[in-house]
């Protein structure tokens, strides 16, 4: 759930020094202005006092090409987790002859990640939570879809896995086909799902672990050590485990955010949202989206769009998605 998006309402401040009134304008800013702020510092407020150097203003030919609250999802720090994701800690990976696993598939980063793989050639296969998700992850294209609810979620991943194109290329002794091995995880959940995807794991794989959603109720470390099993796999497989944490790429943002906004714009990057309306839903939205209640972002909106935003929104319906995304 995000609110970090806002509208400058009246940034000139006022100082009284005994009878005198001292006023100046912060700089670069005006009322009106849609402002963001990629690192989660705006409280949870309907007005809110900022200090200006920790917000960042949004070009106004930007702000007409994207919804607002594109800026807290694929356009904001959730894009830039999957896309640097996938080009740092990813070794850029992947290409056509990957194989790409992706757990919490229909969450607002595994969705994006799923995307951003299947434009740049690779097969990939995720895993949600429920069979309307599965339809959903079907819907952006994903080569398949599971439902880790599944009454048998194993012998379902080897089905995936061998109905892929790189199945085919993976022809063993015998005279059936093998299934094709996973090259790269996106691991979001952890717990038996993570155990599963391991087995299935090429040698010299790369496994990105960036959440474990399952047991964020658990004490210990985090991230939890692997099962005895699972860690055999990890060390004689030679797979890469590496937790990934998105601020420490901050100087690819900018080229980040220049192909997800023109993809955004453009339409070609499905930005799906669960929104939730009013500040006082902000609890529920929370708790849903730990449970896995929502389906792409998890956005609450606060209030009506301010009318120059509003109008923004209104001209960008006429413009052609192709055109949005060549200006963005």
């Amino acid at each position: 759930a995000g609110g970090d998006s806002g509208q400058v309402q009246d940034w000139r401040l006022e100082m009284r020094t005994g009878q005198r009134r001292l006023r100046h304008a912060v700089r670069g800013l005006a009322p009106g202005d849609l402002v963001v702020e990629p690192f989660d510092s705006f409280p949870w407020q309907s007005v809110a006092v900022l200090e200006a150097a920790k917000v960042q203003r949004v070009p106004p030919l930007l702000a007409l090409l994207l919804p607002p609250s594109a800026l807290l999802g694929a356009c904001g720090q959730t894009g830039l987790t999957a896309w640097c994701g996938l080009e740092t800690v990813g070794g850029g990976r992947p290409n056509g002859s990957d194989v790409v696993a992706v757990s919490g598939a229909a969450g607002a980063v595994g969705s994006l990640v799923g995307q951003l793989c299947k434009r740049r050639g690779a097969a990939v296969v995720g895993v949600c939570g429920s069979e309307a998700k599965v339809d959903f992850l079907q819907e952006l294209g994903f080569d398949r879809a599971l439902n880790r609810h599944s009454a048998d979620l194993r012998a379902d991943l080897r089905a995936a896995l061998l109905s892929v194109p790189q199945a085919d290329r993976a022809l063993g002794t015998s005279r059936s086909p093998q299934p094709a091995d996973i090259t790269l995880y996106w691991d979001s959940v952890g717990g038996a799902v993570s155990d599963l995807v391991i087995q299935c794991m090429a040698p010299r794989s790369e496994l990105l672990l960036c959440g474990q959603i399952s047991t964020y109720d658990a004490e210990g470390d985090y991230p939890p050590p692997l099962p005895a099993e699972s860690a055999a796999v990890v060390e004689r497989r030679r797979i890469r485990r590496e937790r990934y944490t998105v601020v420490k790429y901050k100087h690819r943002f900018a080229p980040a955010l220049a192909e997800l906004c023109a993809l955004v714009a453009a339409e070609e990057l499905r930005a799906e949202e669960t929104v939730y309306d009013g500040l006082d839903a902000a609890p529920a939205a929370f708790i849903d989206m730990m449970g896995g209640g929502n389906t792409g972002k998890a956005v609450v909106r606060c209030s009506e769009l301010p009318p120059p935003v509003a109008r923004a929104a209104a001209l960008r319906a006429w413009l052609p998605p192709a055109l949005r995304g060549r200006l963005a």
